[in-house]
């Protein structure tokens, strides 16, 4: 009898851990992240680095790659679920710096590179349809660092303003698709749209300018649920 009652006692526990695993789960994910900067155009008369005076123009260009490692819980109700995430994010977008030439033309330069290092938390809301998901919500990012690669000509005119433009935390939203298989392995892929700037000026010659800066990102990430 206290052996039956051993075997029943064991099998409840372990169909309530099951199913405690399937209301709520944790794992980590990592991935690729490529973004654009959508940029009100800046136009200003600065001093090179030799001493020259030249009207240029500072614009967004192509996006960047960067890359994003954290973790995330699951929380399961029928086909609903709800995925509070934290992962570290470095987000790398270009932005095109061009005198104006002779002829009264911008000539194009080579691309500038700034990169944040911030904090992301997502909390994303969906619905699961077997192993498919679709899910959306709203993301805070907490900047952490700034770096502005920025060629020789104009780095002492324009890194610093670049570096600190990026404002100390920012909103967004992301909306995408993800795939389970065998209820381990998750597959994500998401764009995210800034709904607060990531900066509103840049200073260049010791004088601020303003700019609506906001971040777009195609996000794609690979996870593990344990």
């Amino acid at each position: 009898m206290n052996m039956k009652k051993i075997l029943i006692a064991a099998a409840l526990l372990l169909t309530a851990n099951v199913a405690m695993c399937q209301i709520f789960a944790l794992g980590i994910k990592g991935g690729l992240n490529s973004t654009k900067i959508k940029m009100k155009d800046v136009v200003a008369t600065v001093k090179a680095n030799d001493g020259t005076e030249a009207e240029v123009m500072m614009e967004d260009a192509s996006s960047g790659l960067g890359y994003h490692i954290g973790g995330f819980a699951r929380i399961n109700a029928l086909v609903m679920f709800v995925q509070p995430e934290i992962y570290y994010t470095n987000l790398s977008s270009n932005i095109k710096i061009s005198p104006k030439g002779e002829d009264g033309k911008y000539i194009s330069k080579e691309t500038d590179v700034v990169k944040n290092h911030r904090i992301d938390i997502p909390v994303i809301i969906g619905a699961k349809f077997g192993p498919a998901r679709l899910g959306l919500g709203p993301v805070a990012s907490f900047n952490l660092k700034s770096d502005a690669k920025v060629s020789d000509e104009y780095k002492e005119t324009f890194g610093k303003g670049l570096e600190n433009a990026k404002n100390t935390a920012t909103f967004a939203m992301q909306i995408g698709a993800g795939l389970d298989i065998l209820k381990k392995l998750t597959l994500d892929l998401r764009y995210e749209f800034g709904l607060s700037k990531l900066g509103d000026k840049v200073t260049i010659g010791g004088k601020d300018f303003k700019t609506d800066q906001r971040a777009n990102s195609f996000i794609a990430s690979i996870g593990w649920m344990f």
